[in-house]
């Protein structure tokens, strides 16, 4: 068996061939593909007939519902002689691995750091120098081009003067995973939405021509160093599809994370469920550090269906109050918090969140 493709994203439908083969008499020969979670059947392969000796190839559809690795082609093959007499059943083992890739959100901006880095890219810099964006005039100096030259300016001051421009610069970025938790429902999990979450910034990121790295945070601390392209960008995606919930008692310090993993004046994105208490005290450790930092709080309970007693509506209650809590110990040190429910864009959080960092940059000076 093959598939046209090994890669996808979610939503995409494959093409998949089978190579029957009759070392008997002639037969009637049936593929039946067997059920995958988050793959569906869409047309299975129609029954051929394969004469003693020969090879016949049939293909069959399927619908690639869910991101992750799904290894597609397990089955078993049903032939019959022309007759009806004899069936004869075969499993079918020959698997092929297909990569998934969750389907990204379009997200129209990005949350934009504090610092910018002298690398071309399509943040538009406060300095002046050369750019596209129109800055300020001042008096020709030796160097300038003439090209910069303003006319009008030059006519009513009787001296050259010179246009100047913001230049267009890029940033660092880091996403932060917090895997020490995970909450579950019937059709997504926390982790689930993390997973997309990071893959819609990691896009968003490369095509603003920002480096981008990764640090996933749980029983151990694990990290991509901040690259550029799309090979960055596929390791990124990969790297974030392998997460998995890492249930640990440790208590993981920053110690462990290299200097070069968040550069000085990276912006570090959080996306955590604020479920487990050790994830503030390492966001506010990183603060202290000096790094930039916004938290994306994958909103959990939106995730479960509503509670089916008293009982679990005062245990919702509860746990409510133990996240106003983690919240409030993260406005206490600074850091905004936006949540991100299920069925929401990505790009509202993102939208509150630079809201918050615009007033306080301006408040703060």
């Amino acid at each position: 068996m093959s598939v046209d493709r090994t890669k996808a994203l979610e939503g995409d439908e494959l093409e998949f061939a089978v190579q029957v083969t009759s070392r008997m008499g002639t037969v009637e020969a049936a593929f039946l593909l067997d059920p995958l979670p988050g793959v569906d059947v869409v047309d299975q392969p129609p029954t051929v007939l394969v004469a003693a000796g020969t090879t016949v190839s049939t293909r069959g559809r399927v619908r690639c519902r869910r991101w992750g690795i799904h290894k597609i082609g397990s089955g078993r093959i049903v032939a019959r002689d022309i007759a009806s007499t004899f069936v004869y059943q075969q499993a079918a083992e020959s698997a092929t691995a297909v990569k998934v890739y969750p389907r990204p959100e379009r997200l129209r901006s990005l949350l934009r750091p504090h610092a910018l880095r002298p690398r071309f890219g399509s943040l538009v810099s406060r300095a002046a120098g050369a750019g596209l964006e129109f800055a300020d005039i001042r008096e020709f100096q030796p160097g300038d081009q003439r090209r910069h030259i303003n006319w009008k300016a030059t006519a009513r001051h009787r001296r050259i003067h010179v246009n100047l421009f913001h230049p267009e610069w890029s940033s660092d970025i880091v996403i932060l995973l917090d895997t020490f938790s995970d909450v579950a429902g019937d059709e997504v999990s926390s982790l689930d939405l993390t997973v997309r979450a990071a893959t819609s910034a990691a896009i968003a990121c490369i095509g603003r021509r920002d480096r981008i790295g990764l640090l996933v945070v749980g029983r151990e601390i694990n990290w991509l160093l901040p690259g550029l392209g799309t090979r960055q960008l596929y390791q990124i995606v990969d790297s974030v599809m392998q997460t998995r919930l890492a249930f640990t008692y440790s208590w993981p310090t920053t110690d462990a994370i290299p200097k070069r993993v968040i550069p000085a004046g990276a912006l570090v994105i959080a996306l955590t469920p604020l479920i487990d208490r050790r994830m503030p005290a390492i966001l506010g450790d990183l603060l202290s550090r000096g790094h930039d930092i916004a938290v994306v709080e994958i909103s959990a309970p939106a995730v479960l269906p509503p509670p089916s007693n008293q009982r679990e509506d005062l245990a919702r209650r509860l746990w409510a109050l133990h996240r106003e809590a983690q919240r409030h110990r993260l406005r206490q040190i600074g850091l905004a918090v936006s949540a991100w429910k299920p069925g929401q864009s990505f790009q509202m959080p993102l939208m509150e969140l630079q809201r918050f960092r615009r007033t306080s940059r301006r408040v703060n000076g």
